[in-house]
């Protein structure tokens, strides 16, 4: 632990790294002296990312990869660690939607959202269990979605994938409880990023991204076991968890989804 009683996160292994809240969390994170395994289909991106983090005094590897591929994300894992000596902080971020909105649902994008978002998450974070509880220490960090508290119409298959985030999350935390290695899940409402501003529909509780990344490092400081954000997202999400169906669905019409 650090003198102020937090957890070192000198060694971050991160996906979905080349843009977004993915790029937006490695910069949050910076500080001199950190190595980043930077992860991510877009090579070019991920080198620029390594560009402004070596700028600020960090060491950061671009490691290309499909989350889906599970050989590749052993692989790569297992390079990061013996670059870096160990592990600190691992976050899968890498994920899809499922932009369907009205239209008829289509089994080969409900495929490709589960394996991204599901499998793509237990490929990025079980290579570094076993590491992490050998040390004695580590921080595995998912990001879900508030959708993932109750399936919406016209977004079921994303909805599904991120509810099985958080309970993979929330199994693996109780199964390494006394290890001292911690799961958690954060759970972001609207987040304005390049994903989010190809939406036609209205989206209460819009939050900037840096302002949203910086929130999210703070709850990963803290070894918070599910954040919501924004706040108003918090009430939102019991209402989505305990709300009738008639209400999901008069709220996700109004929504345009």
């Amino acid at each position: 632990m650090s003198s102020q009683g937090r957890p070192p996160l000198d060694r971050i292994f991160l996906t979905g790294a080349s843009s977004g809240i993915g790029r937006g969390l490695a910069l949050a994170l910076a500080r001199p002296g950190r190595a980043f395994g930077l992860v991510a289909r877009r090579a070019p991106l991920l080198e620029d990312l390594a560009r402004e983090l070596e700028a600020r005094g960090c060491r950061a590897l671009v490691m290309p990869a499909d989350v889906r591929d599970t050989d590749r994300m052993v692989e790569i894992a297992g390079t990061f660690l013996d670059e870096v000596g160990g592990i600190d902080l691992v976050i899968a971020n890498a994920g899809i939607g499922e932009g369907r909105r009205n239209a008829p649902i289509d089994p080969r994008r409900v495929a490709e959202v589960l394996a991204v978002n599901v499998i793509g998450v237990a490929n990025s974070v079980s290579p570094f269990v076993t590491p992490m509880r050998n040390q004695g220490s580590g921080t595995l960090v998912a990001v879900g979605s508030v959708a993932g508290f109750r399936a919406l119409p016209g977004s079921v298959s994303y909805s599904a994938s991120k509810a099985c985030v958080a309970t993979l999350m929330d199994g693996l935390r109780m199964e390494l409880h006394g290890t001292g290695v911690h799961a958690m899940t954060l759970c972001p409402g609207f987040i304005r990023t390049p994903l989010t501003d190809k939406n036609e529909f209205s989206m209460p509780f819009l939050m900037d991204c840096d302002r949203a990344c910086r929130a999210m490092v703070e709850a990963i400081e803290r070894r918070k076991d599910t954040y919501v954000l924004p706040w108003q997202m918090r009430v939102g999400s019991a209402l989505l968890r305990h709300g009738p169906e008639w209400f999901v669905r008069r709220a996700t019409a109004r929504r345009g989804a």
